[in-house]
Formats: structure tokens, sequence, C-alpha cells
């Protein structure tokens, strides 16, 4: 299956908690301290995780992009949930709001 055709749409400044890095798949998981929100980042090549410490606050620098719930995207979601009736439930309602899934990039971080 193709993935989702990403479309960039802003780059935005979060103050996040880190809760876990993984340097060999370049991810970082963290809270945005302000929304309460979960992030899960791809990080760019220039951040070095090794420096990153896990619980402390830094201001991110992350770029959003946002993809359609295509045909062939949804019916992949589908065909992974089947045997999950309440996945299938938040596909359906997920469509018929019209929520757009969310790629992260984590692509700067000060202290």
């Amino acid at each position: 299956m193709q993935g989702p055709d990403w479309k960039y749409t802003e780059t935005i400044q979060k103050r996040i908690r880190i809760t876990r890095v993984n340097a060999k798949e370049r991810h970082v998981d963290a809270v945005d301290l302000d929304g309460g929100m979960s992030l899960c980042m791809n990080a760019d090549q220039k951040i070095d995780l090794g420096k990153i410490k896990k619980a402390k606050i830094y201001q991110a620098t992350i770029k959003v992009f946002k993809a359609e719930i295509t045909p062939e995207l949804e019916s992949h979601l589908i065909e992974a949930a089947m045997d999950d009736v309440d996945q299938l439930r938040a596909i359906n309602a997920m469509k018929a709001s019209g929520f757009k899934p969310s790629r992260f990039d984590l692509i700067g971080l000060t202290h």
C-alpha cells in the first residue's frame, strides 16, 4: 500500500516534555505542555538525539503535515481493524467529521 500523501501545513512552536527517544528510528515522543496532547515526532537529522534528556522541558520547532483519508487509506485502515469494533467505529467517526491525519517532524529543540 502506498502511504498517505502528506502535505506541509505549518511550522509551530511548542513547549514539550520528552517522554521517549528512539535514536535508532530517529523518533521522539513528547507531551505538549500547553495543550496536553501527546506528540509522536520524526526527528530531523540535524538534531543530536543523544543530548535529549527524558522528562526535560524544551521549546520545540515542529513542522506539521496533514493528509486526506483517501479511499485506499480508508480501505487499509478498515482491513487492519477488522477484528476491533471500537477501531472501526473510530475510523467511521473520523471520516464523518472530516478528520485529517497529522504527521509531526521535530526540526529544532532548545532548552
